[in-house]
């Protein structure tokens, strides 16, 4: 039985962020920031702020002590106003591995993370679904690293990235600092997000940079399953607020002498919409509650399929109802849009989850 309320912690995060961030959406700014006109950004700083990078942080160590679930519901009210930052990498990339490998050994370096005093990116997503992975060279225990890391976010802002590196057939994760490594090539997101390739060659590490576990491969896996959750439900507030834009758009637009809203087939589409948001946001949740459970890998693929399939084709009916005001740019709708084409690409595809669900075929 899936539960559907919510507790009184995440009701609180939702309001904290709503107060926030309400005001923060400034179209005419996102749309110069997505043709590389202006840089701007908002969430982290603010997030930071009230203290939410320590959501999933041991109270041990100063933080809430919340499980993924409020990180999870955190993640939709995110999305729902378009906030950019290394929330996800900084806490499921950084604070999470770290407390699952020796929160005491770490702890430092898990308070740190969680004030921002150090922000981590993390490339391990993309290298866990593409398999291309660093290759750690030992010479007289000296420790080199080679290859590519592509398509890193958040680079500018971080001061570490994890990465996975492969050290005599074994996957290690490596907490690498930004500093003396050279990108190769930048590129712009959908939505003007810098994102860079960066090279490595022979570049020299110290062992410790190396978190030589006997679970490293189960640990790694963890850190993709939930990075691809966090999206998920990411996509499941820029969805929701799809969805209360066309709804203000309804109400308010007159046709053949009536509001829109009011025609049966209009009203038919936003019920689709409405139930097919609905849908993936409890299958997701359902998920963040269940991250200890065997079929985990399982739940977060079925979650991934079902928000790939779904919430992409929500967007393309809301720009069906707005009707031509849907595709102008300065609308700001393409915005959502192309955040939810993003996460879609990220991850792994239908076949990718489809193959981890069914490996044999069957």
């Amino acid at each position: 039985m899936i539960d559907f309320t919510i507790t009184e912690t995440q009701k609180m995060i939702i309001e904290s962020l709503e107060n926030n961030f309400s005001k923060k959406i400034d179209m005419r700014l996102l749309n110069e920031k997505a043709e590389g006109f202006v840089e701007y950004k908002y969430g982290y700083n603010e997030v930071s702020k009230l203290g939410f990078l320590g959501m999933i942080t041991s109270e041990e160590l100063d933080g809430f002590g919340l499980d993924f679930v409020d990180f999870s519901i955190f993640m939709e009210k995110w999305g729902s106003f378009l906030c950019n930052g290394p929330v996800v990498n900084n806490l499921v990339s950084g604070i999470f591995p770290l407390q699952s490998i020796d929160e005491k050994r770490f702890s430092k370096l898990i308070k740190d993370l969680s004030i921002s005093k150090r922000i981590i990116t993390s490339s391990i997503a993309q290298q866990y679904e593409s398999k291309e992975f660093i290759q750690i060279i030992n010479k007289d225990e000296s420790f080199f690293l080679n290859g590519f890391i592509n398509n890193v976010e958040f680079f500018d802002e971080s001061t570490d990235i994890t990465i996975i590196g492969m050290l005599d057939n074994q996957l290690k994760l490596i907490i690498l600092p930004k500093k003396n490594i050279s990108i190769y090539e930048e590129k712009k997101s959908l939505i003007g997000d810098k994102i860079v390739d960066l090279k490595l060659n022979d570049h020299l590490i110290k062992k410790d940079l190396i978190i030589d576990l006997g679970n490293s491969e189960k640990l790694i896996e963890q850190i993709f399953n939930l990075t691809n959750l966090a999206l998920c439900s990411e996509s499941i507030g820029v969805s929701q607020s799809i969805l209360d834009k066309t709804l203000e758009y309804l109400t308010n637009r007159d046709a053949f002498g009536k509001k829109i809203g009011t025609f049966q087939s209009i009203q038919h589409k936003c019920a689709e919409i409405y139930i097919c948001i609905n849908e993936v946001r409890e299958l997701i949740r359902n998920a963040s509650k269940n991250i200890n459970n065997k079929e985990f890998s399982r739940l977060v693929s079925m979650s991934k399929i079902k928000s790939d399939l779904e919430l992409g084709k929500i967007s393309w009916i809301s720009h069906q109802l707005h009707g031509a005001i849907g595709f102008t740019w300065d609308y700001g709708l393409h915005l959502y849009t192309k955040k939810i084409l993003i996460n879609k690409s990220l991850g792994g595809d239908l076949s990718f989850h489809s193959t981890r669900l069914y490996p044999d075929g069957n």
